[in-house]
């Protein structure tokens, strides 16, 4: 790891909430099959965010949310822990994840929090397993790479200085957005009051302003349910 890298993972920790390294959630996934008992040709991928498990995404009742909304599609929740995040492991060990739900002709992504990093990082590395991303909140790594972009004039005009890091790769693939590269659409939704607004306003600015999207609220669960509410509400009934 180099120093520049330890600095960032450091510099996140505290926003991340990081769990201690040994911490292991077993299992690492659940399975949300269709009501129907059927398996279905699309897949709807969830991704927490770095302090959360599967467990808790059921207990605020995200599923729920999206099967009251209509979702009947097979639902994957996958879950790492917090440094892994940060320090780019988690990409090709979740592959294995996604290989395993078998070939389907749709996968959408939602993304909570810093589970957002990982989901655009997944859609860089390996793209034809993302048909569209929707990111709630999403953190997006710590100031030291945001206020490069911005001393930069934004996402349009910036880019990485050697050496690159992981998460750097990762603002440069999103920075395909607003050259308007070929990328998935990427939904965002973020409360108005989100410490880290500032960041994901950053993105936004890459976005048609349909893809946009805040709600009252700030970096807590009661916001993040309401925009998983806000979501199902507006696309669910129009399929994903």
């Amino acid at each position: 790891m180099s120093r520049r890298q330890l600095c960032m993972a450091l510099a996140s920790a505290p926003a991340l909430g990081c769990r201690p390294l040994s911490n292991v959630v077993e299992p690492s996934v659940a399975n949300y099959p269709s009501p129907s008992g059927e398996r279905t040709d699309e897949l709807l991928i969830v991704l927490p965010g770095a302090t959360d498990t599967p467990a808790d995404l059921e207990e605020h009742g995200v599923i729920q949310t999206l099967r009251d909304a209509g979702c009947d599609w097979d639902i994957l929740v996958a879950y790492r822990l917090a440094p892994s995040y940060i320090l780019g492991d988690v990409v090709a060990d979740l592959r294995g994840d996604v290989v395993a739900q078998g070939d389907r002709t749709r996968r959408v992504w939602l993304a909570l929090s810093a589970g957002g990093l990982v989901a655009f990082d997944y859609a860089r590395v390996y793209p034809d397993h993302v048909d569209r991303l929707v990111a709630f909140a999403p953190f997006l790594g710590p100031d030291v790479i945001i206020d490069e972009i911005f001393e930069a004039g934004g996402l349009a005009e910036w880019t990485p200085e050697p050496p690159i890091e992981q998460i750097e790769r990762t603002w440069f693939w999103l920075r395909g957005y607003a050259k308007d590269e070929p990328r998935p659409p990427l939904d965002l939704y973020w409360g108005m009051a989100d410490p880290f607004k500032r960041t994901i306003g950053l993105l936004a600015e890459a976005l048609p302003e349909e893809r946009r999207h805040t709600l009252p609220g700030d970096h807590e669960w009661p916001t993040f349910i309401a925009m998983f509410a806000a979501f199902a509400r507006e696309y669910i009934p129009n399929k994903l």
